[in-house]
C-alpha cells in the first residue's frame, strides 16, 4: 500500500515537473455572455412581437386600434423613448413593396421637413432598412435611427434615440434590437401606415413626458420657460427637477437654469407645472433649448403627503384685483379624518393652445385645518406670458 502511494506521488510530481517545463502557451477559452442574458422578456399583448430588455426599463402602451406602438425607455431617461412601430399593411411586402411602405411610413410620421431631416437610408443584410435622421423636437434636434423590416404583411420599425447615447447604452440598445421578433400570423387588421393618436405636442421620456411648453421673455428681461411635466413611471414620484438648457447654432451649452416642480410628491398619470427663469435673459447666439427631468421614487414624503383627493375645493374663481392683477381664489375643505397641515394651493394658467402661460402657488390662510373645517386661498399672478384662457388648481398638504 506505501509502494503504491509513493508511486502515486512520483507520477504527480513527473506531471507537474512537465507542465513546468512546457513553454507552450495555454489559451482559456471563455463561452462569452450575452448583453441579454438578464434581460426580461416583453411580449405585446396582441402577440405580434416580443424582445428582450432591461428589468428596469419602462413601457407605455400607445397602441390605438390596429396600429400597434409602444414606447421603451431606460431610468431617468431625458431623451426620447425607443418606439415599436407595427402595422398590418393588407399585403406580403417584397423588397419592392416594402421600399413603398417605408416611404409612406416616413410621410405618414416624419412628413414635415421642418421637423425632420432624413441624412442616410441603408439596406442592411437580413433584408432590412435604417434611415438615419434628425427630428426637431422641443427639448432639441434629436439624432435618430429607424430600423424597419417586414414580416410578411407586417411592417415594423424601431425607433432609437442617440444623441446622447454613450457606447453602454448604444451596446443596450444593439442588444434589445437583436431581439426583436414578430409573428406573422398572428391575426390584426389590415390599416393605413399613419402616425397614432397622441404622437403630437408632448415630448416623452418613458418615465416623464413633457408638454404645455411655451417660452416669452418678462418686462424685466428675464427669459421663461414654461410647462407641465407628467408623471408615467407607474408609482408616485418626489423631488422633481427640471433643467433647461440653452444652446447655440453650433450646439454648444450656453447657459442652464433648474427648478423644482411645486407639488412635493406627484401621483402617476397626474400633471405638475413649472416655470424656468433665466434673470439674464436669453443670450443672443441661443436658438434652442433643452429640458431634462430628474426624480426618485416616493420614499419619503409620501409617509405625511395629503393630495388633492384629500381635500374638497369651492367658491373658486378668476378675477382682477384693485391694482389690476389676475387672482384666482377658493375655499378648501379637509375631507380626511386627521388634521390637514401646509396646505398649499397651485395655480396653472393655460391659453387656448393649453399652453402654460404662467403658475404660481400659496398657502391656505389657516396653516391647520381639522376634519370638515374651511379656509381659504388667494393666488395673484403678477405677470402672465399670454391670454389665460383656462386655470386648474392643485391642492396638496400634510398629515404632519
Amino acid at each position: 500500500m506505501k509502494r503504491a502511494c509513493l508511486f502515486m506521488l512520483f507520477c504527480t510530481l513527473i506531471t507537474l515537473v512537465a507542465a513546468a517545463c512546457d513553454t507552450s502557451p495555454v489559451v482559456v477559452v471563455a463561452t462569452p455572455v450575452p448583453l441579454d442574458a438578464r434581460f426580461r422578456t416583453y411580449r405585446h399583448p396582441s402577440g405580434v412581437f416580443k424582445l428582450r430588455l432591461p428589468s428596469d426599463w419602462s413601457v407605455r402602451d400607445l397602441s390605438h386600434g390596429d396600429t400597434i406602438r409602444v414606447e421603451f425607455s431606460p431610468p431617468g431617461n431625458a431623451g426620447l423613448p425607443m418606439t415599436v412601430y407595427v402595422v398590418n399593411t393588407g399585403t406580403v411586402l417584397d423588397a419592392a413593396s416594402l421600399l413603398d411602405a417605408i416611404n409612406r411610413y416616413q410621410a405618414a410620421l416624419n412628413g414635415d421637413s421642418s421637423v425632420y431631416h432624413e441624412v442616410s437610408r441603408n439596406a442592411q443584410g437580413d433584408g432590412s432598412w435604417r434611415l438615419a435622421g434628425v427630428r426637431q423636437t422641443p427639448i432639441g434636434p434629436r439624432l435618430l435611427n429607424t430600423f424597419l423590416q417586414a414580416d410578411k404583411a407586417f411592417l415594423s420599425a424601431i425607433e432609437v434615440d442617440l444623441t446622447d447615447a454613450n457606447d453602454a447604452m448604444q451596446q443596450t440598445l444593439r442588444a434589445i434590437i437583436n431581439t426583436y421578433r414578430v409573428d406573422p400570423t398572428v391575426v390584426i387588421g389590415a390599416s393605413q401606415i399613419q402616425a397614432p393618436e397622441g404622437t403630437g405636442g408632448n415630448v416623452s421620456s418613458g418615465v416623464l413626458a413633457f408638454g404645455g411648453l411655451y417660452t416669452w421673455t418678462n418686462p424685466q428681461g428675464a427669459f421663461i420657460v414654461n410647462g407641465e411635466v407628467t408623471n408615467q413611471s407607474g408609482g408616485p414620484l418626489e423631488g422633481i427637477r427640471i433643467t433647461a438648457i440653452l444652446y447655440d447654432a453650433q450646439n454648444n451649452a450656453l447657459v442652464e437654469q433648474a427648478n423644482v416642480i411645486p407639488l412635493e410628491v406627484l401621483d402617476d398619470r397626474a400633471k405638475a407645472p413649472f416655470s424656468i427663469h433665466f434673470r439674464n435673459g436669453k443670450p443672443s447666439q441661443a436658438v434652442r433649448y433643452e429640458l431634462q427631468a430628474a426624480a426618485r421614487n416616493a420614499e419619503y414624503a409620501i409617509s405625511t403627503h395629503l393630495g388633492d383627493d384629500s381635500f374638497i375645493r369651492g367658491n373658486d374663481k378668476a378675477q382682477y384685483n384693485a391694482n389690476g392683477y389676475l387672482t384666482v381664489g377658493g375655499d378648501v375643505v379637509n375631507k380626511t379624518q386627521g388634521p390637514a397641515r401646509y396646505i398649499k394651493a397651485t395655480v396653472t394658467l393655460y391659453n387656448e393652445q393649453q399652453q402654460v402661460v404662467a403658475t404660481d402657488n400659496a398657502f391656505l390662510s389657516k396653516p391647520e385645518l381639522l376634519p370638515g373645517e374651511t379656509s381659504h386661498f388667494e393666488v395673484t399672478f403678477y405677470e402672465v406670458g399670454g391670454n389665460a384662457a383656462r386655470y386648474v388648481i392643485t391642492i396638496e398638504g400634510k398629515t404632519q
